[in-house]
């Protein structure tokens, strides 16, 4: 009997060896373009951890085109109402990220067109002159184009510190907190370039 139990214990210890891994990389799939996000994130800046978990997918469309699914993630989102969620998501303080997967090519000239776009649809005019060199920056970021399956990923953390990662490739960072507030608003703010309640559905109160 001794001889069973300690084969059995191997072999439970070798489920939970298995099965673990598993059940840490789950994935929440974004219906249209079938990309699909793992549920927490886990990355290290200037010393510090992060751990996020996802607060919603969504899709990015220009026209009737799929251009990519997108996912947003907050530390230690807990659950609140939407107006919460999109404050949250806009204000200083707790990392964020988003992850674009791209469904599509897209020429880098539109990539850099569309975000100065978004930009200035989501600042005042005062906004503007603040963060021009940050914008002028950030734009120059994106000067290939980009092919179907490849990513953009771009990080807020505390301090109003922008990390950008295109393609694999991590960028220098941009810290203002203004920067980063209107970043986040080309899809979280009122004037969203996606449907942005799908991005905080996850976390808001039903």
């Amino acid at each position: 009997m001794g001889r069973y139990q300690f084969i059995l214990g191997i072999l439970v210890t070798l489920l939970f060896a298995w099965v673990l891994p598993t059940t840490a990389q789950e994935m929440v799939k974004e219906s249209s373009t079938g990309k699909k996000f793992p549920a927490e994130v886990s990355f290290t800046y200037n010393d510090s951890t992060y751990n996020l978990s996802i607060t919603g997918v969504t899709v990015r469309k220009n026209f009737f085109f799929k251009v990519y699914g997108v996912a947003h993630y907050m530390e230690s989102p807990g659950t609140m109402s939407k107006e919460e969620a999109f404050k949250a998501a806009l204000s200083d303080g707790k990392a964020k990220q988003i992850t674009m997967d791209f469904a599509r090519g897209v020429g880098s000239g539109k990539i850099q067109g569309a975000y100065r776009e978004g930009f200035k649809k989501n600042a005042s005019k005062e906004e503007m002159q603040e963060i021009q060199q940050y914008v002028d920056q950030f734009v120059g970021y994106f000067d290939k184009d980009v092919k179907e399956n490849e990513q953009y990923i771009l990080r807020w953390v505390p301090g109003g510190t922008i990390l950008t990662i295109v393609q694999g490739e991590e960028k220098p960072a941009i810290t203002n907190a203004t920067f980063a507030r209107v970043l986040w608003s080309i899809w979280l703010g009122d004037h969203s370039i996606v449907k942005r309640e799908k991005l905080i559905e996850r976390i808001v109160a039903k």
